[in-house]
């Protein structure tokens, strides 16, 4: 039974706030379920999440946030497009300066299961890409660690003029976001498969938080008699998981300065790029977000401006589409072209300043948005589950990019699509894993023809590109192990190779011509 102080203290304070119906069904429970109930609620502050919900919802209804926009100033943008090789080579010698000095740390937001393509594995986990190496995006970006650690070590070599073997290892820590749904997953897949060759110790995995679910009239949802509904609260709780999980005071002991956050679903994440950290450093940016020239006025990905001076991310969906069709004449390219795809650096101490002003409720800068849902809950008149047909109530969530309007020295890096961005999030079409595979061995194939190679191989498949053309794929690919992005391939110069997964030099069939 539990404790009667401990019960009342806490039926007052959710009776204060307005939540006293969390205990409508207290006298049915068991203990065990009582215990259940007390420690959610004991983990809640009914008050700030009023708070919450009200500065959610006003800020759906203000119509007018997007009337003053106006896109970021070309002295906050810099491009890897079309920068000259002396300026990407400098950025690459002071990201990999950081990297050699283990500075540096990236962050996986890895919350998301394989449901859209049709999966219950966390999408780091999925297996049916259909590259020829048949690897996972866990394995690819772990081996592309490993590679970013070897470049590294031996860029640390070249410029203290040591023998490697002398040297130290070089350590980029690994970080997971997981979600309650995706841990335990996570966790078994990577130890299953010996973290693919990184050190267990540099890889921290942590949980996203929840927030609960409300209805329309801003009341708690149950999920059971004895535990209120919840949901994730978004990729933007990422800056209060990595304090409340004691990520950000780990990262401080091993003496990182430079963080890089991506999404797991992007098959050509340069994960920890030198020319990314670099680009920041030389800018003494404390964020800075990587980010894709749009193509078309009509293409699903937020835009980076400016919304009452301050930088912010408008939602395709939100924006007008007068304003994101404008061309700039002197130009000919979008006003508006700055294409968010969730891909930033910042410093380690802008991170650390987010979680105390998330717990501030009187801010309201970092305000969460509101979503309408279907949310099954059990009826408070009935007490029998319901599942909704239509949407009931409201989700909440913080989305990663929020946090750009805090940074003191904002900057972006415009780089180039087809080296740095191919989404996995549909199980057919348009960023699906027909196009990553396509866009990653296009990739790759570029890689050797810019070395003075070529591939040939017999068509596997056609694929529809972008502009309902038909083209080849031949199944080639290049493992991460042996180039990163690109480089390190100048002995295939003159020389012809069979298509298919290459993971060394000694993979290699070469083709007489």
């Amino acid at each position: 039974m539990p404790d009667l102080s401990r019960l009342e203290t806490l039926r007052q304070r959710y009776n204060n706030a307005g939540q006293g119906h969390v205990f409508t069904f207290w006298d049915q429970l068991s203990s065990s379920d009582q215990e259940t109930l007390l420690y959610q609620l004991e983990c809640l502050d009914p008050a700030a999440l009023n708070t919450i919900y009200k500065q959610a919802t006003a800020a759906s209804k203000n119509t007018a946030v997007f009337a003053d926009l106006s896109p970021l100033g070309k002295e906050h943008v810099q491009s890897a497009i079309t920068a000259t090789p002396d300026q990407k080579q400098e950025w690459v010698t002071l990201g990999l300066d950081a990297i050699s000095e283990n500075k540096v740390a990236v962050v996986l937001l890895a919350g998301g299961q394989g449901t859209r393509l049709g999966s219950a594995l966390p999408k780091g986990c999925y297996r049916d890409i259909g590259l020829p190496s048949h690897k996972t995006l866990f394995q690819i970006q772990a081996e592309r660690i490993q590679r970013l650690q070897e470049m590294a070590k031996a860029h640390r070599a070249t410029r203290t003029h040591q023998d490697m073997d002398s040297l130290p290892p070089v350590v980029v820590t690994w970080c997971i976001m997981t979600s309650g749904a995706t841990r335990q997953h996570t966790e078994e897949f990577l130890k299953e498969h010996h973290y693919f060759g990184l050190d267990h110790r540099n890889i921290i995995i942590f949980e996203q938080g929840v927030i609960p679910c409300f209805d329309t009239e801003g009341k708690f949802l149950l999920n059971t008699k004895h535990s209120i509904a919840t949901s994730p609260n978004g990729n933007g709780g990422l800056y209060w998981s990595l304090h409340s999980e004691g990520v950000l005071e780990k990262l401080a002991q091993r003496g990182i300065e430079y963080v890089h956050t991506y999404s797991v679903d992007n098959i050509l994440i340069r994960i920890g790029d030198p020319l990314g950290f670099g680009h920041a450093i030389q800018q003494h940016a404390d964020v800075t977000a990587k980010v894709m020239p749009k193509t078309m006025a009509t293409e699903p990905l937020g835009v980076i401006c400016r919304s009452d001076g301050k930088v912010k991310v408008v939602e395709y969906s939100e924006i007008d589409p007068a304003l994101v069709a404008l061309v700039d004449p002197a130009t000919g390219e979008f006003v508006y072209r700055e294409g968010n795809i969730c891909n930033q650096i910042t410093t380690l101490k802008f991170l650390q300043r987010i979680p105390a002003m998330l717990q501030d409720t009187s801010q309201d800068v970092l305000i969460y948005h509101l979503a309408s849902k279907k949310i099954p809950h059990v009826d408070l008149q009935t007490g029998h589950h319901v599942t909704p047909t239509e949407p009931n109530g409201v989700k909440l969530e913080l989305f990663v990019f929020d946090v750009f309007c805090l940074a003191e020295r904002f900057a972006c890096l415009e780089v180039e699509r087809s080296s740095e961005f191919s989404p996995m999030k549909n199980a057919k079409g348009l960023d699906s894993p027909t196009t990553c595979r396509r866009d990653l061995e296009r990739l790759h194939i570029n890689w050797i023809e810019e070395a003075g190679g070529h591939v040939v191989g017999e068509d596997i498949e056609h694929l529809s590109t972008a502009n309902g053309a038909r083209e080849a794929r031949i199944g080639f690919e290049i493992g991460p192990r042996l180039s990163y992005a690109g480089e390190g391939l100048e002995w295939v110069k003159g020389k012809t190779i069979q298509a298919g997964a290459i993971e060394t030099r000694e993979d290699v069939v070469w083709v007489k011509r």
